[in-house]
């Protein structure tokens, strides 16, 4: 038993490497995918952020071309106005300009450009390529990046405007052209050369693409294997590309960095398997009891308002909801509880509420017909609601009280026990200082002392040696009954013999005191019973009947038939013509800490312990013992004992 948990540790730990050895196989080569595919959803976020600032510059052309050629007389005061509209509050634009014939006429804003008047764009040779190219396809350019006098680096985006006056022609009229910063163009589309795990670049310069050179960014990060996108212009496009900013050597060892994870946890798994199966085996052979105490952990969850509505019920032991949930929704905790307990309930939620902290109640109710204990928490929901959550502790209530009970019961046995050792001290001291007398005197006397004398002396040593006796079996059974470890047989028992040997055993002591003991009870009398405790109860009551009896009087067994709740007994009765008791003195009588030394008929030491003795055998019996005693003419001292029938 001890091997299975390692033999099942090691089994699995077994299988979870050869299964290492095969994911991380499975998984060599996936990591730059993985990151390519992640790099690729970030590029197109910065493609559509890119794209999106460019075309809404240059709708500006456009619509700028298209208002010229429905207009081709436009002033320069009008081209200033429309101007001035698209652009006033662009930071992106710093300039936008009007070229009839290619030859820039107007320009916005006009101050600090000025000597751009009358500048012949088929003069430059690459701007005239690009001009022809708009012609050509009518569409937008986007040229550069390139520098600029007043200094800086922008793209420049030129449009074809065509005369739209004319019936039935396409009269090039001229183009229109809008200066766009490259920095303020990227950085409203929130690209930076190096951000978040990644570096980027661009490329394409005048829309020629994976052609053209690098015109920002690392030109590295073209040679490093990048992931790229398109952006795509109306003439040609440009590259954004990137890599992980620390290159793609740091995935590369990430196969064997899995490996040796996944090897440590099959490990680590292996080791807690290995405890588990170990525990599991030490539990498993008190699983009723583990069962006992889960089946025990009842919770209750309700959602109630501040005004203390039931709002949800979610139980899943609805036997112990005061009313059925269907019942409960919707109402009050004054439709349910007396006013009290609704207040207690409502106290508690309206401070969980205001003061939005946990709060913890244990209070008790009646389920059916039995009282239920709860212990509850209540937590904060919102300003309106709070969550109580409530288990039964009804187990441990009664665990509680019996450990009080029990607590209880011991102090009492503790006292109980120093008053039963208190009281037996006392009384041996009598004896047993008798005893060392006549020992003495025996000892010490000579040749001359007479038979008689002797013979009285030694009477005296057998009284206090049969009441030294007497008192030390009365200790030894109550200390055995007190442990625990007086056990109940029950057997079928002669009660007439039993009362003839009892008889014969105390004939001697009755013999001395003149006092006739009479077995009254009937043959044949038969009861179920344990033979040891019913002697020990017998002796007793037979041994203080004579104590308290006085010469020439009788003690008497007896045995009456008793029917009591359908059931049959005899009725043992132990009665003498002695002293007697007082009412006062019946009511304290089988009270240990009542209990006092009463000198019998012939000054026999008795002390009560016998009788609390006899008692709690009875008890044990499952009967009691009765008495009715009347000064000066006796006692009679009775129990009830199942007859055989």
């Amino acid at each position: 038993m001890k091997l299975q948990p390692a033999l099942l540790a090691t089994f699995v730990f077994i299988v979870l490497v050869l299964a290492t050895y095969a994911f991380t196989r499975f998984k060599k080569g996936q990591w730059e995918k993985d990151v390519r595919t992640e790099m690729l959803d970030y590029l197109t976020g910065k493609k559509s952020n890119l794209e999106k600032a460019l075309y809404s510059r240059i709708f500006y052309t456009r619509g700028v071309a298209a208002y010229v050629a429905l207009k081709p007389e436009i002033t320069d005061e009008e081209f200033a106005k429309l101007a001035q509209e698209y652009i006033q509050n662009d930071t992106v634009i710093s300039t936008m300009a009007l070229s009839k014939n290619c030859v820039i006429n107007a320009i916005f804003p006009r101050e600090g450009h000025e000597a751009a008047i009358g500048l012949n764009l088929l003069d430059h040779p690459k701007r005239k390529e690009i001009v022809e190219k708009t012609i050509q396809t009518q569409l937008t350019f986007i040229a550069g990046p390139v520098e600029l006098v007043e200094g800086g680096v922008a793209f420049i985006s030129y449009t074809p405007i065509f005369d739209k006056t004319v019936q039935g022609a396409n009269k090039f009229w001229g183009v229109t052209d809008i200066v766009i910063s490259k920095d303020g163009l990227l950085e409203e589309a929130e690209i930076k050369e190096s951000e978040s795990k990644y570096k980027f670049a661009l490329r394409g310069y005048d829309g020629l693409g994976n052609e053209g050179v690098a015109f920002w960014g690392e030109d590295e990060v073209f040679n490093s294997n990048p992931v790229s996108v398109s952006i795509e212009l109306p003439i040609g496009n440009w590259v954004l590309a990137a890599v992980p900013l620390k290159g793609w050597k740091q995935y590369l060892n990430q196969d064997k960095t899995l490996m040796n994870m996944l090897l440590m946890s099959a490990l680590l798994i292996s080791v807690l398997i290995w405890l588990i199966a170990r525990t599991w085996l030490r539990v498993k052979t008190s699983e009723k009891e583990l069962k006992a105490v889960f089946d025990s952990l009842d919770s209750i969850i309700i959602e109630f308002n501040g005004a203390g509505d039931y709002v949800k019920i979610n139980s899943m032991n609805e036997e112990l909801l005061v009313q059925p949930k269907e019942e409960l929704v919707g109402k009050n905790l004054d439709d349910i509880f007396d006013r009290e307990k609704a207040e207690f309930f409502r106290k508690a939620i309206n401070e969980c509420i205001s003061e939005k902290k946990l709060v913890v109640i244990e209070y008790s109710v009646m389920i059916g017909d039995e009282e239920h204990w709860f212990s509850a928490r209540l937590s904060y929901k919102d300003s309106n609601a709070a969550i109580y959550n409530a288990y039964d502790i009804t187990e441990s209530k009664k665990q509680e009280q019996l450990l009080i009970e029990s607590e209880k019961r011991l102090m009492e046995i503790n006292e109980a026990k120093n008053k039963f050792f208190s009281i037996i001290a006392h009384d041996l001291r009598g004896p047993l200082g008798s005893h060392k007398t006549v020992i003495e005197m025996v000892l010490d006397a000579d040749e001359s002392m007479d038979a008689v004398t002797r013979k009285e002396l030694l009477g005296s040593l057998q009284a206090s040696s049969e009441n030294i006796y007497e008192l030390l079996e009365n200790l030894l059974k109550w200390s055995m009954s007190q442990s625990g470890k007086t056990e109940i047989n029950t057997v079928e028992v002669d009660l007439f013999e039993q009362a003839q040997n009892l008889v014969r055993n105390y004939a001697n002591s009755a013999q001395l005191k003149r006092i006739e003991l009479i077995n009254d009870i009937d043959v044949n009398s038969k009861i179920i019973t344990d033979i040891n405790l019913l002697d020990t109860i017998c002796r007793n009551l037979i041994s203080n009947a004579i104590k308290f009896t006085s010469p020439g009087g009788v003690v008497r067994l007896s045995a009456e038939n008793v029917t009591k709740s359908g059931k049959k007994y005899f009725k043992l009765q132990v009665a003498d013509t002695g002293l007697g008791m007082s009412p006062e003195k019946l009511q304290t009588l089988f009270f240990l800490d009542k209990a006092e030394s009463n000198a019998g008929t012939a000054n026999e030491k008795g002390n009560g312990i016998g009788l609390i003795l006899c008692q709690e055998f009875a008890e044990k019996l499952g009967t009691r013992i009765e008495v009715s005693s009347t000064p000066k003419k006796g006692s009679t001292f009775s129990i009830l004992l199942p007859k055989v029938e």
